[in-house]
């Protein structure tokens, strides 16, 4: 993403810089409850929903589906398409391996518009192949990237390179453009620019940055990811209290606002609420809510943060226009809205084959928490 975010939730309080002095009148109006109901931005991350005040726009993102990395989408020709992988190909061939016969281990077109390959980095590269997907819909390039162990394979079973090369295949095949405003209801996992079809939950991860439309200096973040029980940390509340244990006097500068247990959807969780001062003094907001989840695929671990006053692009403090009430107020909004995406039956899902245009903007996304099946991880 674009701002590296920290998982201490006292760093993200410290480095925040607001001013809370502002007329409350005067912001009213700005605040999702004082809209009408469809007067927000609905997000779909992964299997996942969030509503943001109107206007809010994504400004980064990190996705991985699969183990598979998911690049940005970027606008490019056919010919572009087709010259720039083959003259891949041909560097990857023409360079030798201390091993093999070349750096390139493996090229497949599963058709005109969708490649695959396998390689090595550079030329004594051992340990990890370099595995590369692309695809062309419609003047834009779809890019996903992996890597592949070469451990022998236990008996009977296919080799490393062999079961990425598949994920990376079944990826490509079920991606479909997506417009940012599009809310599939089809199951599968949602990206910037686009949509990977499938009924089964796998191994998913993102993190994402929305601005916060009317308020430069405030942003929301998402992430989520499979996290095992075996590496389960201390609740964010012990853990937090363990930080401002260490900061001594320093702590008296952070005001805790709210703190304490919160389920969102299914999903129960804590929530630390803080405002403190940066360097020039301005006071800020740093509201984050996680959970660690429950082990499973389906049930990820999960963390919500509402930052405001945070720098412009020139590293300059921003005076936010948000009170801790208002603040407050906007952050149960948003993290209310968190939510399971609903779906439609995903009967013969994977025998479709996924359309090859981009969709035109969904009509109002369908409402409510859907639970997550059990899945074993």
């Amino acid at each position: 993403m674009r701002r590296a975010l920290s998982w201490l939730i006292f760093s993200l309080a410290v480095q925040v810089a607001t001013a809370c002095a502002a007329d409350s009148g005067d912001q009213r109006s700005e605040l999702m409850n004082d809209r009408p109901a469809t007067s927000v931005s609905t997000f779909c991350v992964g299997r996942f929903l969030i509503d943001v005040p109107l206007g809010s726009k994504l400004s980064g993102g990190n996705y991985k589906y699969d183990y598979l990395r998911i690049k940005r989408p970027t606008a490019k020709s056919f010919e572009d398409f087709q010259r720039e992988l083959n003259q891949k190909e041909a560097r990857l061939k023409a360079e030798k391996h201390e091993r093999d016969p070349s750096l390139l281990r493996v090229s497949r077109i599963l058709d005109a518009e969708t490649r695959v390959f396998s390689f090595w980095e550079f030329d004594i590269a051992d340990g990890l192949m370099e595995v590369e997907g692309y695809r062309w819909i419609n003047g834009t390039q779809y890019f996903l990237k992996s890597h592949a162990g070469t451990s022998p394979p236990v008996e009977g079973t296919m080799s490393r390179e062999e079961l990425v090369l598949g994920k990376m295949e079944r990826a490509l095949i079920h991606l479909r453009p997506r417009l940012d405003s599009e809310i599939p209801t089809e199951p599968g996992y949602c990206f910037e620019g686009g949509f990977i079809a499938s009924p089964e939950w796998e191994s998913e991860e993102a993190g994402i940055d929305i601005d916060i439309a009317g308020h430069p200096d405030a942003f929301v973040s998402v992430w989520f990811y499979p996290l095992p029980m075996r590496k389960h940390d201390r609740p964010l509340l012990e853990r937090m209290g363990g930080v401002l244990q260490f900061l001594g006097r320093l702590a008296t500068s952070v005001r805790v606002l709210r703190s304490g247990d919160r389920q969102v959807g299914p999903y129960r969780g804590q929530e630390h609420l803080a405002t403190a001062p940066n360097s020039g003094g301005m006071r800020g907001h740093s509201f984050i809510w996680e959970t660690e989840g429950e082990g499973t695929l389906d049930t990820p671990a999960l963390k919500i943060v509402l930052t405001t006053g945070h720098r412009d692009k020139d590293r300059n403090p921003q005076k936010t226009k948000l009170t801790d009430e208002q603040a407050m107020k906007l952050w149960d909004e948003v993290l209310n809205s968190f939510r399971v995406r609903p779906t439609a039956s995903p009967e013969n899902l994977l025998h479709r084959h996924p359309p090859a245009v981009m969709p035109q903007p969904a009509k109002t996304p369908q409402s409510g928490v859907a639970h997550p099946a059990e899945s074993a991880s």
